[in-house]
């Protein structure tokens, strides 16, 4: 239940009404309705469909004119507009219908044991359910209208979910083509702003029942299996399938499966059961909408579809085979199931332990037994090699005849060839002349920490500090972001900061890296467009999502020698301000003559660039620490130059002494969108906890690295501007350091052999593993010992759907279970 205040002003309208007219005991309501009668969200079936099920756009504005989209009334129909797809649930996502509200993904996923092992993603607990339900107002007399901006399987997979938990088809609406159809025909009711639910107290326990017969267990489709070749009452359809004029899938054992549990790996074995078939689910659909029943019926009927067989589902994840499921259950109205756990379960269930397979010989939970093995349609995917294209170092034959040392000096980087460090030397020499311009003491603006907190700017907001005129203290507040995630919302008052524009193509070493520090030029092109001046103090904000944009930025401010007492960052970044505050309104300020030249000020110690990377590890100073997590593992890092999609470099590893850390730590709750930065006191025990020490004196800088330098500006901003310890930003990063190889080593490197800018020896590297002896990773069972004495057809090996079923109990008398606590939406809004 959502309250509007025209829903507000129309109910008091009536209470006026009818204390005006008491004696008319058949007075008319604020609707088409009479009072007497709830208002109704009912529908014909359209396109010949079994059921009312789908609807058509013009059927959803109907009702949104009748005021039942997120009507605040017990009593009459109350329509839910459920928006699911694979959103960043930021103000990057598309626009959404009036009133909708959205749930990403991880909303409906769960991980869950099954037979014999954990798999993902199944279908959501009753706990997860409820707590959805109740976020979105959902009660009793709730009527949810399922829509999508991504493909039409996310939101026939909420369907599904909806319906497995005993929502009744004629409570649950499937809008055709989406948002895209909608927005096609209403575009003036499209609209970025999100409605703000009222929690209600619905619970699956209220249900009148449970609809396990609609989700098959790994177990029930293995007894399945068993017979199908001779069934004449199941037919199991993959829609993973294409034909093989269509190219490789796992159907036919052409392409292996991923799997879900471990990052790039895949499932043991692919192919498909006999008897079973495929169909593609977008054979479903013309023109982003679901092809009419006749049509639909004779595509099922080229499988073996017929209406007293009962249909079963799969792909890859329980998502694509949806819309088969939503065909055969809404449009044709016959018996159908879904198997969640689809093939990214099934294809690890081996017994064959000579090619990987984790199930004792002979088990009954082997569902490779019932492969279709006819001419060659099934594979295992063990110890496949998959050697990944490696992307080019545009090698700078000039620049690589620079030897990266003058010398060996163990003690400092005086050895570093000057002419090896190209970057920090052309910046020095731009920043070189005398300092003509220095930066006057905060007074108003003055804090004890960089981070500060939306009281304090909206405090210097009510000050006139914001946006003041040159000449005297005031704050230019930086939202550092990209120019259309800008223009949707941001706090009044803020300048962009482009992140197109604050990275730039530089060579460095032997060849061009990219997202390397702005030159000079650059820098002050940027600080002049946005009115700063050496009065500013700055404020950084971002409304993106990741905490490496506005990090990056603070990096720059500070090597190009802005002082940590004239840059703060706002903690939380633009989720710390109310959005209901965010405008769309620019302002520009007059452009500034401020030049890091005229500063003479660079701070080379805030960077550390390839060559002295290179002295540092072959002297055993400082830590190298890789901010994305250990990626140390083939597959790590992709390219990052545009002329060959899906490249990697030559390879990845571990630096001499390094250490890894995940940048999201440093935040409150990343995943969950509260983006303030832990306390120093927590980030220091963390980092310590990964075996990360630091300094203060010089003597173990943290040389903070990624894949581009991006994350590497948030490990610099945490370490710099919270713990106040030694660090510098390897911007040039591992899409730089992974292709320095020689071409002896026949992997891929395109350095000179015995190129002394190859770092793919014991003198930088502990650990190297190289791309091109990439191996499939297949994912690991781990099935569970007691589980295994269980046989696929036994009511106890059907976990997910016994708890599922026990969920819904009541404990003590009643009919339907007390309902959970209230569940209290957090972040304002869906």
């Amino acid at each position: 239940m959502i309250r509007y205040s025209l829903r507000k002003t129309q109910t008091k309208a009536c209470v006026i009404i009818s204390l005006l007219l008491t004696l008319a005991l058949s007075l008319g309501g604020c609707s088409s309705d009479s009072y007497d009668t709830p208002k109704t969200a009912d529908n014909a079936p359209v396109a010949g469909a079994a059921t009312s099920v789908l609807i058509e756009p013009v059927t959803l504005k109907g009702w949104m004119d009748q005021g039942l989209v997120n009507s605040d009334s017990t009593f009459d129909t109350n329509v839910v507009i459920f928006d699911f797809g694979g959103y960043k649930m930021d103000n990057t996502d598309p626009d959404r219908i009036k009133g909708a509200c959205r749930v990403a993904k991880a909303e409906l996923d769960a991980l869950r044991f099954e037979g014999v092992s954990n798999a993902f993603p199944l279908a959501p607990p009753g706990a997860q359910m409820d707590a959805l339900m109740q976020k979105l107002g959902i009660n009793e007399n709730s009527t949810i209208v399922f829509t999508t901006s991504s493909p039409a399987f996310y939101a026939t997979r909420a369907y599904w979910v909806f319906r497995y938990w005993g929502f009744p088809k004629e409570r649950l609406k499937f809008l055709n083509g989406g948002n895209t159809a909608f927005a096609t025909a209403y575009p003036e009711l499209m609209t970025t702003e999100a409605p703000t639910p009222v929690a209600s107290t619905y619970s699956v326990k209220d249900l009148p029942s449970f609809n396990a017969d609609l989700r098959a267990s790994v177990g029930e489709l293995i007894t399945i299996l068993s017979d199908l070749p001779t069934s004449t009452t199941n037919l199991v359809l993959d829609a993973r399938g294409k034909a093989p004029a269509d190219g490789a899938s796992g159907y036919f054992g052409t392409a292996p499966t991923g799997g879900q549990l471990t990052s790039g790996a895949v499932v043991l074995f692919d192919g498909h059961p006999e008897g079973g078939q495929y169909l593609n689910q977008a054979d479903l659909f013309a023109s982003g909408k679901f092809k009419g029943v006749e049509d639909i019926k004779a595509l099922f009927a080229t499988k073996g579809w017929t209406a007293d067989k009962k249909t079963t589902a799969y792909c890859t994840t329980g998502y694509s085979a949806t819309p088969l499921f939503f065909a055969v259950d809404a449009l044709l109205g016959a018996d159908a199931q879904l198997y969640d756990g689809s093939w990214s379960q099934l294809g690890k269930y081996s017994d064959l332990q000579s090619v990987g397979g984790e199930l004792p010989y002979g088990s009954p939970w082997a569902a490779d037994k019932y492969l279709d093995i006819s001419e060659g349609a099934y594979s295992y995917n063990n110890d496949i090699p998959a050697p990944l294209t490696i992307e080019t170092l545009q090698l700078d034959a000039t620049a690589e005849a620079n030897a990266p040392f003058t010398a060996d000096v163990n003690t400092d980087d005086s050895d570093v060839n000057p002419l090896a460090n190209q970057v920090e030397e052309a910046d020095a020499l731009y920043a070189a002349g005398p300092a003509t311009v220095t930066f006057t003491t905060p007074v108003l603006t003055a804090t004890n920490e960089v981070l500060i907190s939306a009281d304090t700017l909206a405090g210097w907001m009510d000050a006139g500090l914001v946006n003041k005129a040159a000449g005297s203290e005031r704050v230019v507040l930086l939202d550092v972001t990209s120019a259309a995630n800008y223009a949707k919302a941001h706090i009044p008052g803020a300048q962009l900061w482009d992140t197109a524009q604050h990275v730039m193509t530089r060579t460095e070493g032997p060849a061009p890296a990219v997202n390397m520090v702005l030159d000079g030029a650059s820098m002050d092109a940027m600080i002049q467009a946005t009115g700063i001046d050496e009065n500013t103090t700055i404020v950084i904000t971002s409304s993106q999502t990741a905490t490496y944009f506005p990090s990056r930025a603070y990096f720059l401010f500070r090597y190009w020698g802005f002082p940590k007492e004239r840059i703060k960052v706002l903690n939380g970044f633009n989720g710390a301000w109310p959005a209901a505050d965010l405008t769309d309104v620019t302002m520009d300020l007059p452009d500034s003559t401020l030049s890091v030249a005229a500063l003479a000020n660079l701070q080379d110690d805030t960077r550390v660039s390839l060559a002295e990377l290179m002295d540092a590890l072959r002297d055993g100073r400082g830590t190298a620490v890789d901010m994305r997590g250990d990626k140390s593992a083939t597959m790590s890092t992709a390219g990052v130059f545009s002329d060959v999609a899906g490249d990697y470099v030559v390879f990845e590893g571990t630096l001499n002494g390094g250490e890894s850390f995940n940048y999201t730590q440093f935040n409150v709750d990343y995943a969950g969108g509260d983006l303030r930065f832990r306390s120093k006191e927590v980030i220091d025990a963390m980092l310590t906890e990964a075996g990360i020490t630091t300094s203060t004196d010089g003597s173990n800088p943290i040389y903070s690295y990624c894949r581009t330098g991006y994350i590497a500006s948030v490990g610099f901003f945490v370490l710099d501007a919270i713990l106040d310890v030694d660090v510098m930003t390897y911007d040039g990063s591992w899409s730089q350091w992974g292709k320095l190889s020689t071409v002896d080593t026949d992997k891929g490197g395109e350095l000179p052999s015995g190129s002394l800018w190859a770092v793919d020896n014991a003198t930088y590297m502990d650990v190297i593993n190289y791309n091109a002896d990439h191996i499939k990773v297949v994912e690991k069972l781990n099935p569970d010992e007691e589980a295994l004495d269980l046989l696929p057809s036994s009511a106890d090996a059907n976990q997910v759907e016994n708890a599922d079923e026990l969920y819904r109990t009541p404990t003590s008398g009643g009919t339907g279970g007390s309902a959970p606590d209230q569940f209290t939406p957090v972040g304002g809004g869906c």
